[in-house]
């Protein structure tokens, strides 16, 4: 029960250090990034057809190295200078068990560590720390957090201070 636990970031341990499914935690963490960078790319891919094709191609006419799909990032520019965009996540602490992994997953270095709990029983709860670093119309750690304790703002509130380039 305790695999399944950590696992999905249930686990009621207040660290991973000195935990003997540390690894267990790394590889949740893995599959949650990989998954998200696929959703990223079909984000950006051409929609499939849903059409069957009318004439089959025989097995021999596929060409054995397949051609990957080019897929092109848009950037994005501001409008406005960051300070002005009041673009960053919000955490609810009742809701937050401190898995740590948005604080894993975000590059930028939005969340830290709260203050510790005072009894020691419970993970310290994490808190945006750095709310001016959060990436405008980014919102790839809402997904990863287990207890759904994320909370960010409309996009399309937003939308207005963001111009993509090619």
């Amino acid at each position: 029960m305790l695999v399944f636990d950590c696992f999905f970031g249930r686990c009621e341990k207040p660290s991973c250090d000195r935990c003997i499914f540390r690894m267990v935690r790394s590889l949740r963490l893995a599959l949650k990034s990989r998954s998200m960078h696929l959703e990223e790319e079909a984000s950006f891919a051409a929609p499939a057809s849903c059409d069957k094709p009318d004439t089959l191609t025989p097995p021999l006419a596929v060409s054995p190295t397949p051609q990957k799909q080019e897929t092109k990032k848009r950037r994005k520019r501001l409008l406005a200078p960051r300070e002005e965009i009041g673009w960053y996540p919000t955490i609810r602490p009742e809701l937050c068990n401190g898995c740590g992994d948005c604080k894993v997953l975000c590059k930028p270095g939005v969340f830290e560590l709260g203050p510790p709990d005072p009894t020691g029983i419970h993970r310290p709860k994490l808190v945006v720390g750095h709310p001016l670093n959060c990436l405008v119309l980014c919102d790839r750690c809402v997904p990863i957090c287990t207890s759904g304790a994320i909370v960010m703002p409309k996009k399309e509130d937003f939308e207005k201070y963001v111009e993509y380039v090619d």
